[in-house]
């Protein structure tokens, strides 16, 4: 299996649907880099979803007459919200807003979006983009052309019941395949040449087999 780590950095979305385990997963992702970096210079900068901060943003858009581009905005800002629940402020865990502070935050560090996303508005204003589009956007920037997304399934299950082990995204696009992704995640990672390892986070090994590339349960996008 490819790996999902390249030029020592890792891109992480750890998806609101975890929230109840985030901050463990933290945890071991933080104590996985400290011991991997013994050995191999490793960065994982975690992109956190917008979970349950954002399901307020979504219910006022659908009930009032708040414009596509507020409700972007205030869905952004829902994760920062997430992410300073995952850092809770004791974890020593750094909170970085722009691409240079990452080399400076340490093996570990939770980026928060929205000023990059300021500075270089080119994602569309709707709700088929997310946190998951976002974290693509980001690892692009970056300069990763692969990303994991960390949820509470196993991946993406076709119609019998299997998990799909690996799915090209083109063919997600023909067939609006969206499963666990947002709406706009397969263009645009068929648009920049990237890829995306789906993976259930409450697993935290299949996380670790995916970065060093070892064959786990997840579906990949590619």
């Amino acid at each position: 299996m490819e790996s999902a780590r390249c030029k020592g950095k890792v891109i992480i979305k750890l998806g609101g649907s975890l929230i109840e385990k985030g901050r463990d997963i933290v945890r071991f992702l933080r104590d996985y880099a400290e011991e991997e970096s013994k050995k191999n210079a490793l960065t994982i900068i975690l992109i956190p979803g917008g979970g349950p901060f954002v399901e307020p943003v979504r219910n006022l858009s659908e009930d009032t007459s708040m414009s596509e581009e507020t409700a972007h905005w205030m869905a952004v800002l829902a994760m920062h919200q997430y992410g300073l629940f995952l850092a809770n402020g004791e974890f020593g865990i750094p909170l970085v807003e722009s691409v240079d502070e990452i080399d400076g935050a340490g093996h570990v560090c939770i980026l928060l979006p929205y000023k990059i996303l300021k500075a270089e508005d080119c994602l569309p204003h709707t709700w088929d983009v997310t946190s998951d589009t976002i974290a693509a956007f980001v690892a692009n920037k970056i300069g990763e052309k692969t990303f994991i997304k960390l949820t509470d399934v196993d991946g993406i299950i076709d119609e019998k019941g299997h998990l799909i082990g690996e799915i090209p995204v083109k063919e997600m696009i023909e067939k609006e395949e969206r499963g666990c992704v947002d709406a706009e995640l397969p263009r645009f990672l068929m648009q920049n040449k990237m890829s995306c390892f789906i993976v259930n986070g409450n697993f935290p090994n299949r996380i670790t087999d995916v970065i060093e590339g070892k064959e786990t349960v997840c579906t990949k996008l590619s």
